[in-house]
């Protein structure tokens, strides 16, 4: 019983769903005219396909053959690469451009040398006096090295003389004066105590220490001078050689002369600063190098160096500042 009645009822809806797509269709056709009713819609084949689109495919074809003609910037007469970078900073109001010179961004060190070293730390104002390799050189000293060292290359560097100060001169005074003008003529040594007298003739060597021979006696001038006081004054002249500096000096009657000698204080400012002191005609030796210098002279304010193997120089003289 309860199947039929089922069956029953799926018909009565199967039913009006055909009554309800029904009375659609027949509202949606006679909401059309006749003329739309009786038109037939064209037909058309597979194999027709749409116009292709001549005008843009000739305008592209025309923008990929055309030749443009590019203009590359120049700086300092040169072309520059249309691929390459421009490098600007400002600083304060102003604009740098690194790759030309107009304006130095930190002199004195050109703007080309902070490029071509690529220099950390180049927008700091104390860039130049960085030490970016630590080799003892800031970056202004190895770009005012003639030619610029490499201020990122350890071993590429000024002289190392450069980093050699002169801290004082020492004095030594060694006074020595004429006190005779008969022969054999006495020579005395003033300073340093003790004072020491000498009876010398020309071809005498002679000194003034134990064991020391330093002078020599070479020849003798009598002289005078008219003098208001006491009428001719004894202005006697003893030539001698200094065997210790191969110098010739003159002894006047009376007058001292100093024949000072002179030590240098130095100091190597370079990792540990060390100093040491050499006198003039000395050798001494810069820690590291392995070079010997002697000391040519020594002078308040400056000293005179020069690099020496053996008993010969090896090259040019060079001066040591006071510092």
């Amino acid at each position: 019983m309860q199947n039929k009645n089922g069956n029953y009822e799926k018909g009565l809806l199967t039913a009006a769903t055909l009554i309800a797509a029904a009375v659609v269709g027949y509202l949606i056709w006679d909401s059309q005219s006749i003329s739309e009713r009786l038109s037939l819609l064209p037909s058309s084949s597979k194999n027709d396909l749409n116009p292709p689109p001549t005008d843009g495919v000739n305008a592209v074809f025309k923008r990929l053959t055309e030749k443009v003609m590019w203009a590359s910037p120049e700086i300092r007469g040169k072309a520059v690469p249309l691929n390459k970078s421009i490098i600007l900073l400002q600083k304060g109001d102003d604009l740098f451009d690194l790759q030309t010179e107009d304006k130095v961004l930190r002199p004195p060190m050109t703007n080309a040398f902070l490029i071509k070293y690529d220099l950390p730390s180049i927008e700091s104002p104390n860039v130049g006096a960085l030490d970016a390799d630590n080799d003892g050189f800031s970056n202004e000293e190895e770009f005012s090295a003639d030619p610029p060292t490499d201020p990122k290359e350890a071993q590429s560097h000024p002289p190392v003389t450069q980093k050699l100060y002169l801290k004082q001169r020492i004095t030594h005074d060694y006074r020595i004066k004429l006190n005779s003008s008969a022969p054999p003529y006495q020579v005395q040594r003033i300073a340093p105590e003790p004072k020491v007298s000498k009876f010398v003739s020309p071809g005498d060597e002679f000194g003034f220490d134990k064991g020391a021979v330093r002078f020599k006696a070479i020849s003798f001038e009598q002289k005078t001078v008219a003098d208001p006081k006491v009428g001719e004054k004894d202005i006697s002249e003893l030539k001698c050689l200094d065997t210790a500096t191969k110098k010739e000096f003159i002894l006047v009657r009376g007058s001292e002369t100093n024949l000072a000698e002179y030590e240098a204080e130095f100091e190597f400012r370079i990792g540990n600063a060390e100093v040491r002191k050499v006198k003039e005609g000395e050798t001494f030796q810069i820690p590291g190098i392995g070079i010997t210098f002697k000391v040519l002279s020594i002078e308040e304010n400056k000293a005179v160096i020069v690099p020496v193997d053996g008993p010969n120089t090896t090259g040019e003289p060079i001066t040591v500042k006071k510092g």
